[in-house]
């Protein structure tokens, strides 16, 4: 019986340095993400959301790495991407990198989805062409780059004000900070499933962009590479990986064909 409780008693300490040292075997490569938004990151420190489940997902799958997920602001990625780096920004895609083009390789794509342009139902905003946004405040997120409005900014046919973070977009339109904001789908769907009023906001037919979100590393490391390919090529049709998916209610149109 004594034997028996001290078993009892050891068994999760022997469970958690078992997994300690099968971590420590691995080398450690960092999944660094700059979008601080529902669903992805859910809560920083307690880290919940589906990109802290993607780094537990692709540790059952990797016989090498030990990924660990971690917030990184545009800025510093951008400053490490400079050099050979050993770590992987997740959830992005070529065209946002294009000045690192000869510095890095992108895995086929894990998720896909819309950004929208998003306003109140009180003042909706098409995006029908540039004469539509004439005159309008635009909330952007510091550090992110949007395609045609930077243009549209520069030419004074609009106006932008940043907000630190995108869970933030809309609390400052519903502030009336702003005419109208541009988030993804999948923070969309997240918030109205935890409280938002949909009722509220008009969404635009057309989409900002369409997004396949990848795994970005380093061109010059080749093992890293193919490990994270085979990865993403057991993600697409695994039924496991869906479900972890559906728990942020993001259905199979969020799975990409590549």
């Amino acid at each position: 019986m004594h034997s028996a409780l001290i078993y009892l008693l050891l068994s999760p300490l022997m469970l958690f340095f078992s997994f300690t040292s099968v971590a420590q075997q691995k080398q450690e490569v960092l999944l660094l993400t700059y979008h601080l938004k529902a669903p992805y990151i859910v809560d920083l420190g307690e880290q919940k959301g589906l990109y802290f489940d993607l780094a537990n997902y692709m540790n059952q799958h990797s016989e090498s790495y030990f990924f660990k997920t971690e917030f990184m602001p545009r800025k510093r990625i951008n400053a490490i991407l400079q050099r050979p780096f050993p770590h992987v920004v997740i959830g992005v895609q070529p065209v946002w990198f294009k000045q690192f083009a000869d510095k890095v390789s992108f895995t086929p794509a894990i998720l896909q989805e819309d950004d929208v342009f998003i306003s109140l139902k009180t003042n909706p905003v098409t995006n029908d062409d540039l004469e539509s946004l004439k005159g309008k405040t635009f909330i952007g997120v510091q550090g992110y780059r949007y395609i045609m409005l930077e243009e549209a900014e520069q030419q004074g046919i609009l106006t932008r004000v940043d907000t630190l973070q995108e869970d933030n977009v809309l609390d400052m339109l519903r502030l009336g900070r702003g005419d109208f904001t541009i988030t993804s789908l999948s923070t969309l769907r997240y918030k109205f499933s935890h409280g938002e009023d949909e009722n509220t906001y008009f969404i635009a037919k057309l989409p900002h962009e369409h997004v396949k979100r990848r795994l970005m590393y380093s061109t010059s490391d080749k093992k890293l590479g193919k490990e994270l390919s085979l990865i993403v090529a057991i993600m697409q049709k695994d039924a496991a990986w869906f479900e972890v998916m559906n728990q942020y209610n993001l259905d199979k149109s969020f799975i990409p064909a590549n």
